[in-house]
């Protein structure tokens, strides 16, 4: 896809007159945020998504900062036993405004309203989540205390102009780059997370959007013939004619794919979905878990996510022996925003 363009030099998110003018994707965060240049900063959007999973519990930490709301999401799903539990805060906002974090070595984001207590803090070395919830989802309160180590390995970082209005843009930063160490406590049930079984990712979104869209992302972050494989396929938030977000890692390695088909019931989170990429690159199903027929998911407000596995093989890394995905540990994140 032609304009499926490699980004190598470091360049600003805004020009001069604050329209976003560079499209493309990169292997290492070249794209500066020089937020002063930009059309109504005040209007800018921000997510940022933590995915942590050891094979035995994932959990789902979002936070959004919108123009007009604040959103915490957080949702443990318990892999052996089949269960998840949830819950989520909104707060509309009038007169404040939050800000996250702009880098991703040093600073610090606290939050307390409403019976829960939170604090990110960015450190050269990684990332320190703490985190209580009183009431979590109907049952006792919700504690973790999560210390995400970084790795020095390639990540998906991709910007593009929203349609042709480009004081419009979408701005994503994808990094499967972590583990995990600490602990999760739910009541009286705790998860341990060590560091040499447990991967965390980070997914950052930044954009300026005239409406309201809905999104969905297959992702998975786990092991396979010994080595870590990421995945981020996603429908596009933006111009499709700049590229898209779709990749995989291998071992740290960054495969860039371009348009994947997919097909799915609608409204029927319950069922497969089937993924298949040109020239043979990918073909891959995903596949719910169910408890008692009921597709094994969290609803947080205008967010669903959907836990399974993946069946198939993807070709990119070696033709004459794809990788294969069977029994792969993966989620779906459908959302509104």
């Amino acid at each position: 896809m032609k304009l499926q363009r490699e980004i190598i030099q470091p360049c600003n998110i805004f020009e001069e007159n604050g329209e976003v003018m560079q499209a493309g994707w990169a292997r290492t965060p070249v794209f500066i945020r020089n937020d002063e240049l930009g059309k109504s900063v005040a209007k800018h959007c921000e997510r940022e998504i933590i995915f942590i999973n050891n094979g035995d519990v994932s959990l789902y930490f979002a936070i959004e900062n919108y123009v007009r709301e604040f959103n915490v999401k957080i949702a443990v799903a318990d892999l052996k036993r089949g269960g998840v539990i949830c819950d989520n805060l909104n707060k509309k906002l009038r007169f404040t405004r939050f800000e996250l974090p702009r880098s991703d070595s040093n600073g610090e984001f606290s939050f307390e309203d409403k019976g829960i207590n939170l604090q990110l803090t960015n450190t050269i070395d990684g990332k320190i989540i703490k985190c209580a919830f009183g009431e979590f989802g109907g049952f006792d309160d919700f504690y973790c205390n999560i210390f995400l180590k970084k790795n020095i390995v390639e990540n998906l970082n991709e910007l593009a102009p929203f349609e042709r209005n480009r004081k419009y843009f979408y701005f994503k930063r994808f990094m499967p780059c972590y583990s995990a160490q600490g602990l999760i406590k739910i009541g009286g049930m705790e998860y341990s997370l060590k560091e040499n079984s447990s991967r965390a990712y980070l997914d950052k979104t930044r954009f300026f959007k005239p409406r309201e869209h809905q999104y969905q992302r297959l992702s998975a972050d786990c092991i396979l013939g010994g080595k870590r494989f990421s995945l981020n396929l996603a429908s596009r938030v933006g111009d499709n004619r700049y590229g898209n977000e779709n990749c995989f890692f291998y071992d740290g390695k960054l495969e860039k794919l371009s348009q994947i088909s997919v097909k799915g019931t609608q409204n029927r989170i319950d069922r497969p979905y089937y993924y298949k990429g040109g020239m043979s690159a990918l073909d891959i199903t995903f596949k719910p878990f169910t408890v008692r027929g009921e597709a094994m998911a969290a609803k947080l407000g205008g967010t669903t996510v959907v836990f399974g596995r993946l069946y198939g093989t993807i070709n990119r890394i070696d033709y004459d022996k794809p990788l294969e995905l069977d029994n792969a540990q993966a989620h779906m994140i459908f959302s509104e925003f």
